[in-house]
């Protein structure tokens, strides 16, 4: 008897072995509970309501977020920081990543922190920086297919910079700050250094996630976008997609349309139609029809986020910081959002997470 316990012992312990392994390939890494949390919480409000978000101006702040409480009377739920300027970090500098003050502090208040990277490598001319794809002196020419090479410098480079990052992020992991994280942005555009190889982005995006899993950053909701270069298919674009087992959410950034209906056919719909299990998002935009007219269209985005104006919200002390004028989404696109209840500002979110 006791020798038939121990086998039918032995054979549970194989078959939950077996069923963990497979729900691990199923579900890839598992998320912090915070970051899970979240990302249930998205899906459960996709298609019924609309997250608010702004872009900080330039890099590490909330000016944007400001400038919109100034006009509407509130604070919109998502502030998208950038790691622009992470050559520059630290020594004294004028910018500083590991001082997390901003982002710690809007979390705590209790908007919704997204992260992106436009990723400056050495210019052509010497001494200075670019993301920018180009032979010119302001641009690069920075290969991204050696991505494959871990003898090249610019491997090492890749790594080294993935690794920089990697110990920012972390000191958000360290609040329990889950992070809509979106690297790599507008691949298929190539206008950027990294997308000048689809198969070559692709590889350093699984080499970023892979390489940041093992670092334990798991409070990280990936973020992919679409694009496409001039006069491609938007179909082209998704020849820069990593795989679903890398990416949670798809998204676009749209400018200069004026159709709500276009937006949904074109966009909205091509999104929802390529990537059937993911959340879809707008995480650009500016001088776009108003979210109501996008919302009508059937537009439902996860959330939408105008890019910043720099002129306008660079300096709070301004006269331009008082204008309700903006080159991307003005004071009435805002409030005109903020007007209609499937719109969450930062205390709706708040309320309905309790």
């Amino acid at each position: 008897m006791k020798m038939w316990i121990n086998r039918i012992f032995v054979s549970l312990v194989v078959l939950f072995s077996v069923c963990l392994l497979s729900w691990g390939k199923q579900t890839g890494n598992r998320r912090s509970p915070e970051a899970e949390s979240l990302l249930q919480c998205l899906r459960q409000i996709w298609g019924k309501r609309i997250i608010s978000g702004t872009m900080a101006t330039v890099n590490w702040n909330i000016n944007e977020a400001k400038w919109v409480h100034q006009h509407t009377g509130k604070w919109p739920v998502l502030n998208c920081f950038d790691y622009l300027h992470h050559h520059s970090s630290g020594n004294g500098s004028w910018i500083d990543y590991t001082d997390v003050t901003p982002v710690l502090d809007w979390h705590r208040s209790g908007g919704l922190v997204s992260i992106m990277w436009h990723w400056n490598v050495p210019a052509n001319q010497v001494g200075k920086y670019s993301f920018y794809w180009g032979t010119e002196p302001d641009k690069t020419t920075f290969d991204v297919r050696k991505i494959y090479d871990p003898t090249s410098p610019e491997y090492q480079l890749m790594i080294s910079d993935i690794d920089t990052i990697a110990s920012y992020l972390k000191l958000l992991k360290q609040y329990n700050i889950p992070v809509l994280w979106r690297p790599l942005h507008e691949a298929g555009g190539m206008w950027f250094w990294w997308g000048r190889d689809a198969e070559a982005c692709n590889e350093l995006w699984r080499v970023m996630y892979k390489r940041f899993q093992a670092a334990g950053l798991d409070n990280l909701i990936w973020l992919w976008t679409q694009a496409a270069a001039w006069k491609k298919p938007y179909s082209e674009g998704y020849r820069w997609y990593p795989g679903d087992e890398y990416v949670d959410i798809v998204s676009i950034d749209i400018y200069n349309e004026s159709s709500a209906e276009n937006i949904k056919t074109s966009c909205y719909d091509f999104l929802c139609q390529s990537s059937p299990d993911k959340l879809v998002a707008l995480t650009e935009c500016g001088n776009v029809p108003t979210i109501r007219e996008q919302w009508n269209a059937g537009c439902k985005w996860v959330f939408f986020m105008p890019w910043y104006d720099h002129g306008r919200t660079s300096k709070l002390q301004s006269k331009d910081f008082q204008s309700r004028d903006h080159g991307n989404a003005d004071a009435a696109w805002w409030q005109d959002a903020f007007s209609v209840d499937y719109v969450l500002s930062r205390d709706d979110f708040l309320k309905l997470r309790q």
